[in-house]
């Protein structure tokens, strides 16, 4: 009889979140964030939203509305709704939030210099995008290559 054990997704909440993210390179050795390394991580994790959120919605209306539900949660400083809102993003997109990501959930400190800083360069992203629409053809900014 062959029995399959259940793999159950690791708690961030378990204590262990301040080691895989030490691991990661996002907190020094004393526990604080790391202040480069969490930026890298700001941009890679930002832009590859983005990216899905281009590849999965066809109106640029549509992914503004997203990154401005950001921008307001910006505004009022709160790191925990922005993170919220992240993760029903990638359930919207059908997608898990990435692990590095996840773990960030166990460490204030991190998810909330995460947070500010993931909804800045979001909104850095579309303002670019936003702004190269008005100079060139919208269909050379998003791939709407078939999937």
């Amino acid at each position: 009889m062959t029995g399959q054990i259940a793999k159950r997704r690791p708690d961030p909440f378990d204590g262990s979140s301040g080691a895989r993210l030490s691991r990661m390179g996002l907190l020094t050795g004393a526990g604080d964030v790391d202040e480069a390394a969490m930026q890298g991580f700001i941009h890679i994790f930002a832009a590859s939203f983005f990216d899905d959120l281009c590849d999965t919605y066809e109106s640029l209306e549509t992914i503004s509305k997203i990154t401005a539900a950001f921008c307001e949660l910006e505004e009022r400083n709160d790191p925990q709704r922005i993170f919220l809102l992240l993760s029903l993003q990638y359930d919207a997109l059908r997608k898990p939030l990435p692990d590095p990501v996840w773990w960030l959930a166990g460490h204030a400190p991190a998810l909330t210099r995460f947070s500010l800083g993931f909804t800045a360069y979001l909104s850095q992203l579309m303002a670019d995008v936003e702004k190269k629409e008005k100079e060139a053809d919208p269909r050379e900014i998003m791939d709407h290559s078939p999937r």
